[in-house]
């Protein structure tokens, strides 16, 4: 699908009364500038395009449209109309304010639909397109580019599942459950009795398991926030104290040994957790019996020779191996007695532990459950070390806050809550990351026990409706689902992430920067943020290798695409955009065009349409005196003018005005 931005009219609005056309005859240009000085009205002009291609302005408040009015005039309402085309048919939005009651309404022109209709009603196909979350894509600020450089975002990654379409394998997902739930409802149980019990109970996990994946995220969002922040607070906390001669090597030398402790606390854990997942080293008692069970298994000769499955295999000859015909009361027989002798694994299982009774209780060296003991005292050694050397350094800290540094209170005083809320969020999602255990219960925080549950869940449920084989199948699909989705956007963001590099390597070239990874958001290498400059060129080279890999083709419709930008990286955004962008919109200002008028012109083939716009007041009565004879429209209170000339020289005449 391709959707184009056609142009656009506004009357009665903060920004002026002014008919936008971006077409070259039966052509929309690839690139439009549209120049319009500060203070002109793009924020609201952006502002009605978003509304208009989103249908949002339904949910608007009353003061928020009220506020759309130009001020010091009292008329009832203002109108925006927005023409798009999408696979070149015509597709006309309408939106009209009413700023007596405060609210806004919608009628919409499309092929095929018969007409003018009532409210915002695009055609299905270009619906899911026209979503709020996925329009900010390509109606693209200062903001969103902001987003998706935020750790606590997620907009990066919502753009890839937005443009390609990955919600679709969610929908399989949810379109699997919602059938079997339907095949559910519709059967009768054997036992009515409890049918509504295990309904709700399967509900009641489900919605857990989504309230529990909401918490995770956001507490993983505010941890990674968390961490940078805490390492700022040492810092500052480290160097206030430095400051003080008499205290810096004292300081230094406590958090030395206080990092020491801490390793050492972790060394010892970790050793007395080896130790503890082996039986034999916990307690005498366990080697003993161990060695019991070895002795008593090798005097019964278990496992025996002969298993279950010689019979299995005897089961199918002629003859028994004493030479008798092997009649069908014969045959039954030994299919009934052949459950009296370990099975094949059972007996694998059986070679398997005697074998690892003997090889790591009976010749496991000289290791007994004494040096768990000795590794236990250690542990508690350490920690106590670790206490005092913390403890330390807290009173070093403490000595200069008793001596009235306050600003050194207020640093230490947050870093503790932030600390303490570390660790909350640590436990939480440690919690939440757990492997399931039989004591959790519904209100648990461990996802892995929370769908073990819900599986159950629905497998009884299953049963009880006779819809156990559609259940299998379900989760089967559900798997396939959930796996595709992860795998597709694994793949994706390391695809995207290199050809973004590559980009970045010349748009950035004397500020090199990279992206090191894409997850929630956009991560950078080797730095935690990015200027203004940085952020927007990350954010243009992102959205445009996005356009540019989908197979649906989209306008990148910009507010100030330059200004915050180096020279240099003007003209290499410039170059780059036309490539991989079918259609560039961008509202200017005058300070904005050197470095990036004539390049993007030039990388457009020359095809760029220029639009100047300005209102008209007593301060530019000079330049409607001077407007050129052709290429100009003019309203009760704008002019508008089409030209490269005009545009590249706008500036000029303002001054001059």
């Amino acid at each position: 699908m391709r959707i184009e931005l056609a142009g656009w009219s506004s009357e009665g609005l903060r920004c002026p009364d002014v008919e936008i056309d971006l077409r070259t005859g039966d052509r929309i240009a690839p690139v439009s500038l549209i120049q319009m000085p500060n203070g002109t009205g793009k924020t609201t002009t952006l502002t009605m395009i978003r509304a208009a291609m989103t249908g949002k302005a339904h949910e608007w408040s009353s003061d928020k449209i009220r506020g759309l009015r130009r001020p010091g005039e009292s008329h009832s309402e203002g109108k925006f109309i927005l023409h798009l085309r999408v696979d070149d048919q015509p597709l006309t939005f309408e939106l009209t304010l009413n700023f007596d009651t405060g609210k806004a309404e919608y009628r919409t022109t499309s092929v095929g639909s018969g007409g003018i209709k009532p409210g915002w009603e695009p055609p299905p196909q270009v619906k899911r397109f026209l979503d709020s979350r996925f329009v900010q894509l390509f109606v693209f600020d200062g903001e969103f580019a902001d987003k998706l450089l935020d750790s606590s975002e997620s907009e990066a990654s919502k753009a890839i599942d937005a443009l390609f379409q990955l919600y679709l394998l969610q929908d399989i997902h949810k379109i699997a459950e919602d059938a079997w739930e339907k095949a559910t409802k519709n059967k009768t149980a054997k036992a009515e009795k409890g049918l509504s019990q295990r309904r709700k109970k399967v509900e009641a996990l489900k919605a857990r398991i989504a309230q529990v994946k909401e918490a995770r995220d956001k507490a993983s969002a505010e941890l990674d926030l968390l961490k940078p922040e805490l390492d700022i607070l040492e810092q500052k906390i480290s160097e206030q104290i430095g400051a003080e001669q008499s205290l810096r090597e004292e300081f230094d030398t406590k958090k030395e040994e206080a990092r020491d402790a801490r390793n050492q606390v972790e060394l010892a854990a970790s050793e007395v957790m080896t130790r503890m997942r082996q039986p034999h080293l916990l307690h005498e008692a366990f080697a003993q019996s161990l060695n019991k069970l070895k002795l008593q298994l090798d005097r019964l000769r278990l496992p025996a020779s002969t298993s279950s499955q010689f019979f299995n295999e005897l089961l199918e000859e002629n003859e028994c191996i004493c030479g008798r015909p092997l009649d069908h009361h014969s045959r039954e027989v030994i299919g009934k007695r052949r459950e009296l002798y370990l099975a094949e694994d059972t007996s694998g299982i059986l070679n398997a532990l005697k074998q690892d009774i003997d090889v790591q209780v009976r010749q496991g060296g000289n290791e007994t459950a004494a040096d768990l003991t000795q590794k236990l005292e250690q542990l508690e050694e350490a920690v106590t070390a670790n206490k005092l050397a913390d403890t330390a350094v807290r009173a070093l800290e403490q000595e200069l806050i008793d001596q009235g540094d306050d600003e050194l209170r207020a640093w230490t005083e947050e870093r503790d809550r932030k600390i303490k809320r570390k660790q909350e969020l640590e436990n939480f999602l440690r919690d939440t990351n757990r492997a399931a255990s039989s004591s959790d219960d519904e209100k648990t925080f461990c996802l892995a026990s929370l769908k073990k549950q819900l599986k159950e869940a629905g497998d009884d449920l299953a049963e009880i409706t006779g819809t156990l084989e559609l259940r299998a199948k379900t989760d089967v699909l559900q798997t396939i689902a959930e796996q595709a989705l992860k795998k597709a956007q694994a793949n994706l963001r390391v695809a995207i992430a290199e050809e973004c590099n590559q980009r970045l390597e010349k748009v950035l070239s004397r500020d090199p920067i990279r992206i090191e990874k894409i997850d929630r958001s956009l991560n950078l290498l080797n730095q935690e943020g990015a200027s203004v400059g940085q952020t927007l060129s990350v954010g243009y080279t992102f959205l445009t290798t996005l356009l540019s890999r989908g197979q649906h083709q989209f306008p990148l419709i910009v507010d100030s695409p330059a200004n915050p930008l180096s020279m240099e990286v003007r003209r290499e955004i410039a170059k780059l955009i036309p490539s991989l962008c079918k259609q560039f919109v961008a509202f200017t200002i005058s300070s904005e065009r050197a470095g990036f008028t004539d390049v993007i012109h030039t990388s457009s083939g020359n095809t760029t349409k220029f639009l100047t716009v300005f209102r008209k007041t007593p301060g530019t009565e000079a330049l409607v005196r001077s407007l050129p004879k052709t290429g100009v429209q003019k309203t009760p209170n704008a002019v508008l003018v089409e030209g490269k000339e005009y545009f590249d020289h706008f500036d000029l005449n303002e001054a001059e005005g």
